[in-house]
């Protein structure tokens, strides 16, 4: 990793009138730009020389977005929250356990005190082929991720492709959260909307966000689940720190029925549903999830596991994760 750094301007709003006006300036003056939250994923990119904004605009300073808070029946989660506070917070321990759970699982310590829940909720997708030091990756032709005409996992690919790059999803978050049924608010020049965070994944690793240039999340909001709701998130890595998911699964059950979702395996989450009344029995049910998840499975060689062995753990993650969920709740 390069430790040279292009040069880029550097600001830091205290207000969001003055965040607004930033991006404007930046959009007439045709100025590149980047937002940063915790800094844990953009700093190492500005290292590798795969990111080089003319702007870096700090989020920090918006302190409004550091809050956890209940209203009625739903936790409002401010964008700036550290994993940290979110995986030791009172209200998150008590409502959403296995929220504070992954979060306790993202990284080391010192990540965890300065990264958001905004930004693993928007951590960028990841490749062998470009998250390597600017030295590394001469050793290769640039990928279409790093601005070249060549994905190294997908030989056939071409631009103009509805793929074109298969770097994967890798947040730890978002499993949990997206089997909440979680929403984001959301802030840009068009003023405030809401919508799923569901919504907010592409399937393309280099177009992966549906945001518009220069909105920002500002809050997740999760409704508390009923009493007979229980999750459970469970992550495959070399390491018991660092690392982010070879394969992630986030399993939750409620009143008999079984939903699951992925993380580390696509270019974007997957997300599986299965109703008792569906299926004969329960085995018939799991083993039916169980398959949708392996089908969604794209394993390339950008892993430090097999190809063949992380898609083989899915299943025992899924059955492990509600094995652990049904000897709770007895």
């Amino acid at each position: 990793m390069s430790l040279l750094m292009q040069d880029f301007d550097y600001h830091r709003p205290t207000s969001f009138e003055e965040l607004s006006a930033l991006v404007s300036d930046c959009q007439k003056g045709g100025r590149a730009f980047a937002f940063s939250a915790g800094g844990t994923d953009i700093i190492p990119q500005l290292k590798s020389d795969t990111l080089h904004p003319d702007c870096l605009i700090s989020l920090g300073g918006l302190k409004d977005l550091n809050h956890i808070e209940k209203r009625g029946n739903r936790l409002i989660i401010g964008s700036l929250t550290t994993l940290h506070d979110l995986a030791n917070n009172d209200l998150i321990r008590d409502y959403l356990p296995a929220l504070a759970h992954a979060a306790h699982k993202v990284a080391s310590p010192q990540i965890r005190n300065r990264a958001t829940i905004g930004g693993n909720i928007m951590v960028d997708n990841r490749c062998i082929y470009i998250n390597q030091s600017e030295i590394n990756r001469e050793c290769h032709a640039p990928c279409f991720k790093a601005d070249g005409d060549v994905c190294h996992l997908v030989k056939s690919a071409k631009r103009g492709d509805d793929i074109l790059c298969q770097a994967r999803f890798v947040s730890d978050t978002a499993p949990i959260l997206l089997l909440l049924g979680a929403r984001i608010a959301v802030m840009g020049a068009k003023g405030g909307r809401e919508m799923a965070l569901n919504d907010l994944y592409l399937r393309d690793g280099i177009d992966n966000r549906s945001l518009e240039v220069g909105d920002i999340i500002t809050a997740i909001e999760v409704d508390i689940p009923e009493d007979d709701t229980a999750l459970h998130y469970e992550k495959l890595t070399i390491r018991n720190a660092l690392d982010f998911p070879s394969l992630g699964v986030g399993v939750r059950m409620t009143d008999g029925a079984v939903s699951v979702a992925l993380t580390g395996l696509n270019t974007l989450p997957g997300l599986f549903h299965a109703k008792p009344g569906d299926f004969d029995n329960f085995d018939d049910m799991i083993d039916h999830v169980c398959a949708e998840a392996m089908d969604f499975a794209k394993t390339y060689n950008q892993d430090f596991f097999p190809r063949h062995y992380r898609k083989n753990m899915i299943p025992v993650f899924i059955r492990r994760g509600l094995d652990k969920i049904i000897k709770d709740k007895s």
